[in-house]
This record gives structure tokens, sequence and C-alpha cells, in this order.
């Protein structure tokens, strides 16, 4: 560029008479002389130019921009799955944290931050939830009153949005929230983030100086995580290890593989988890089909191969064990126990069935159910047909088997001797009184458990016992019926009763850790996702986890 100048003013001078002819040396040289200075202060100014926009390269270094405080128009209050109440969960810089707005209202929706003064801003990432926006519009306000629209996004597509624009003053900026990705949903964020040029905002700082622990970046920060508390591979399980499991459930086809699942397998570790649950569900119309087939894409509804994969891998990389639990669910509702199957019933179970078979088996896993709470289809009049699907389960696998039945099933499968484990989904009834002492409720895990050894003497079934489920909400009354969701129950006056659930959770151990046949649970259930149910199924951040810690870590 600097020699192309340089040309340009020689010419100059040459059309400007400063150079005239070739006879005229004194000219001549003039013109040489001023091209050379010429040339040597354009170089001396591309120099300087250079150095300026260097600096004002590293002046305007991306910074993330804190803001001081968001309001939303609603939250979701549902008692199975909603995030606890909190408008700094999308501003906190921690991925398993988030906003839900009210489920399925048809209201119009929306959220306003506020920076606490007026900040220069060219960039919003949106984090989004499985349950994002479709159409939304970004405004923006210096006063939080008469707003000015900012973007409008028309085909937003879920999970890291990243709106550019040029740079902007505001202080105040509001989302206004027009379609769902499911109108049966609310919306959902895991994190909202603005970024600006630092030059204009020099008291603001990269997200990872103002974020430590997401330095490098989110991927990154997990394998370090992972690295810290790896654990050292271990040899092939034995029978008589112990399963301090936990029964981990996604409804979303990619939600194991996101970095947010990977986060919540860290924090399991860190609670003495050795084993994880993973469950799969492919489904039929209703109790007559015989069809049984995967979700469709736009269904979701269970992971994906992919997803589950690296879902396991992630847990062998933190020492954990895995045991895979295919289920079959109905479309209608209708509980998958009173499936009365038929031949061809079977043939597609089968199918399904050995697919994940080699599936477990291509990945490492440890343990696998063959089967959970079919109980209209083990009766003896079908134990041939279950006998014969074990045995070519048995071809393709070599890890240990078990079979998850329903809690009013297991001492009538006429095909354990097949099986590793007795696998019962625990939601035995404890007691009749919503406000039962601890001491009633070992009483009553003492008689489930004298039980369950005097059918292991008079059937001769001398197989460890692993309760492949056992869980119990955090609502008062929860041991009548450990099986109930909160919305399964469908009663308003519901109380939260955290204290409940831990005395369940801590009764049941105290028994059945004294009991040498039995090897181990698995809670149900954790999400990946950080899920706050005040009166479901969930141990995360209640009562019942520090007693889930201080027995899989100090106790057993």
């Amino acid at each position: 560029m600097k020699k192309v100048l340089a040309t340009l003013i020689f010419l100059s001078l040459i059309f400007s008479g400063t150079a005239c002819t070739a006879k005229d040396d004194t000219s001549l040289d003039s013109a040489l002389k001023a091209l050379k200075a010429a040339d040597k202060a354009l170089s001396a100014s591309e120099s300087a130019n250079e150095a300026i926009e260097k600096a004002q390269e590293a002046e305007d270094e991306e910074v993330y921009l804190r803001i001081a405080s968001v309001e939303v128009s609603s939250f979701d209050i549902t008692p199975d799955w909603a995030p606890l109440p909190n408008t700094a969960a999308i501003i906190d810089g921690n991925l398993l944290s988030r906003w839900s707005s009210k489920l399925g209202s048809e209201e119009s929706e929306w959220l306003v931050v506020d920076f606490g003064s007026p900040k220069t801003m060219n960039k919003i990432i949106a984090r989004w939830e499985s349950a994002y926006a479709v159409r939304y519009g970004v405004f923006i306000s210096d006063d939080g009153k008469a707003w000015r629209r900012l973007t409008r996004i028309s085909e937003g597509d879920g999970g890291e949005e990243v709106i550019e624009f040029d740079p902007v003053v505001t202080q105040y900026v509001k989302f206004s929230f027009y379609e769902k990705v499911n109108p049966d949903w609310g919306y959902s964020l895991w994190e909202l983030e603005a970024y600006g040029p630092q030059s204009a905002n020099p008291t603001d700082k990269p997200l990872f100086e103002a974020y430590p622990e997401r330095a490098v970046g989110a991927d990154q920060v997990w394998r370090e995580l992972i690295n810290r508390q790896k654990v050292e591979d271990k040899a092939r399980p034995t029978i008589d290890e112990f399963h301090r499991g936990v029964a981990y459930l996604s409804w979303s086809r990619d939600e194991l593989s996101d970095i947010v699942s990977d986060f919540t397998y860290v924090h399991l570790h860190t609670l003495g988890v050795t084993h994880v649950g993973l469950i799969v569900t492919w489904y039929q119309q209703d109790l007559d089909a015989t069809e049984i087939s995967p979700p469709a894409s736009d269904e979701g509804d269970s992971p994906t191969d992919e997803s589950l994969a690296h879902a396991i891998k992630t847990a062998h990389q933190l020492g954990m064990r895995v045991m895979l639990k295919p289920h079959v669910n109905c479309r209608s509702g209708d509980f998958r126990g009173d499936i009365v199957p038929t031949d061809e019933w079977f043939d597609n179970y089968k199918n399904f069935i050995i697919h994940y078979a080699k599936f477990a088996e291509a990945n490492g896993i440890e343990c696998f159910s063959v089967g959970t709470e079919l109980r209209k289809t083990t009766p003896k009049k079908y134990e041939a047909i279950w006998r014969k699907i074990i045995r070519e389960i048995r071809a393709v696998y070599s890890g240990t088997l078990i079979y998850s039945a329903n809690w009013d099933e297991y001492q009538k499968v006429p095909f354990w001797d097949t099986l590793d484990f007795v696998g019962i989904d625990s939601y035995f009834p404890l007691t009749n009184k919503n406000d039962p002492t601890p001491e009633e409720l070992e009483a009553a895990w003492e008689k489930l458990a004298d039980e369950m050894e005097g059918w292991r003497e008079t059937s001769g079934v001398k197989k460890p016992f692993i309760f492949t489920e056992i869980g119990y909400s955090s609502f008062d009354g929860v041991n009548r019926m450990p099986w109930a969701s909160p919305t399964e129950v469908n009663n308003t006056s519901l109380k939260e009763d955290q204290q409940e659930q831990a005395d369940c959770l801590n009764s049941m151990l105290n028994v059945m850790t004294k009991r040498p046949w039995f090897r181990g649970l698995y809670w149900w259930n954790y999400f990946p996702q950080e899920r706050w149910s005040p009166l479901g199924f969930t141990l995360r951040g209640k009562l019942g986890e520090e007693v889930m810690r201080e027995w899989y870590r100090n106790k057993i």
C-alpha cells in the first residue's frame, strides 16, 4: 500500500510540473527526493497506524458485562420439574442453574436485565435449555420504560444462540418471547451473557476472569474436574461389589452429551456415587400395541445411542460403573406393568432388548437389565420365551444381567436362575401414617427384609439383591405410596416434607445394609439438568442428599 501511495505522489509531482522534463535534472532530482521523503514518511505513518490498530484491538478486547439484576414475567412451579424460583440463575455463571417460565402458559412472557449503569454492548449469548424460544424480540432502554427494538429472532433453534450487532449504549435489555418450540412447555434459559468492547467498558473483565471456574471454556473445565477426581480403572466388577447408585434419567435426545450433564456427573461423584443407572426408553402406543419403537427425532423423549455413549464414557472416566436399564413406555400413559404380551410383542421386544445388549457390550457397560416392571409378561406361561431371550442376550453381552421387577412382582418371576442378580424397583408402602417416626419406618423395612430373606430360602433363589430403583418424593405422607409423584397424586394441598424423604432413605439403608445378600441400590432419580423439585423425587439440594452422601462416602 505504501509503495502505491508513494508512486501516486511521484506521479502527482510529474503532472503538477515539479518534474516536467527529463532534461530538467534539478526538477527530477527534486521529485526523486520528494518521493523518497514521502516514502519514508508513509512508512513511518503506516507503522504508527499499525501500532494504533493493534492498540485499539487490545483495548477493544471483548469483555463480559456483568448484569446487576433480572426481572421475569413468571416461574415454572410444577412440583415435579420446576427449578427453584431464582431470577439470578441466568446470570450466576453456573451452567447447572436455570430459569423457567410458567409451564404451558399462553400469556406473553418476558425478562428484563439491568446492568446497573449504562454499558456499551455488541453481543448477547443466550444458552437455552431444551425449552427454547423460536421467535422473540430484543429491546433496549435507558430508563427501563421507553423501549426501542434492537433485533428480532424469527428462526431460533436453541442451544447456544449468539446475537451480534453494532455497539449500542444501554442500561436495560428486554427479551419478549413470542413462540415456544413446544406449546406445552415454557421458556427456559441456563445463562444469559452480554458482551462489549473493553475500551468502552473499562471496569468490566473477560468472562473467564469474571467466572474463573469457566476458564478456557466449559469443555476444558469438566475435563479438568474429571482428571482431578478420576479413579484408577478397576477390574471387571464382582458379584459382591456394592452398588452405590443413582438412576440417571433424561427425556431429551442429546442432553446426556451436554456439558451440563458432565457437570452433574462430577457432582454425583463427589457424593460418593459409584454406579449410574442409565435409562433409555422406547414406546408402544397403548397396552394392546405390539410395535415397540424409538421416539421420532421431533419427539425427543429418550437419549440417542450417541448421547448414551457419551454419558457412559464420562462415567467410566470418573471410575463409575454403569447399569443400562431399557424401558418400554405406553404413549397412552398406561403402566408398562399392565402390558399383556403376544408372540408379536415378544418378537419386537427381543429386537429392542438385543439392540441395547449389543450396545452395552460395545460400550463396556458392566450391568444390563433385561427388562423393567413388565409384571404381566413374566408369569410362568411365558418362562420359555424369557429364557430364550436371555440366552440370546448372553450370546452378545458379557457383563452381569439383572431383571428389574416391580415391587409386587419379584416373588413370581420364574427365571431368576438365568440372571446374576434379583432386581427390584422397590416402591414398597411402609406405613399408613403421614408422619411416621424413624423407628416406625425401620420396623417396616425390617418386616420387608425378613420377607425377602424368607422367600430366598423357600424359593432357592440365592442371588444377591439390588434395588434397581428406590425413591421417595419429598411431600408429606410419601411413605404410604412411594411410587407416586406429586403430579400423579394431583393434590394441590400437598406439603413439602424433606425430612420424611430423608428418613425413608436412612431407615432403608440402616436395615438393608445389615443383610449380606443386599448388594446395592439406585436412587430414583437424578437428572442431567438441575431440576429443583420441592416435592419430587430428586435429592438435589435436599436433606436426603446429605443422608446419601454420608452413607455412600462413609458408611458402606
